[in-house]
């Protein structure tokens, strides 16, 4: 199972890996079009969505260590 310090610094550095790549020197690297969309879009979209799932993984966890937590509750 994975410790809830484990999880607190992994949302921690995403957070941090968010304030950077969403920051403004970051943003005025992005400029052009891809497919006739405005590549500043794209990108923004493309980390945010990232970065959504990404926490989703870090705070669901794998099924496996749902199970592992309720054995862990049932015994003591």
């Amino acid at each position: 199972m994975l410790r809830r310090t484990a999880r607190r610094d992994r949302m921690v550095g995403l957070f941090a890996a968010g304030t950077i790549l969403l920051n403004p020197p970051i943003l005025n690297l992005v400029g052009g079009t891809l497919f006739g969309w405005p590549a500043l879009y794209l990108y923004l979209f493309g980390v945010w969505g990232l970065l959504i799932a990404v926490i989703g993984l870090i705070s669901e966890g794998s099924p496996g260590q749902a199970n592992e937590r309720d054995k862990d509750s049932a015994s003591r």
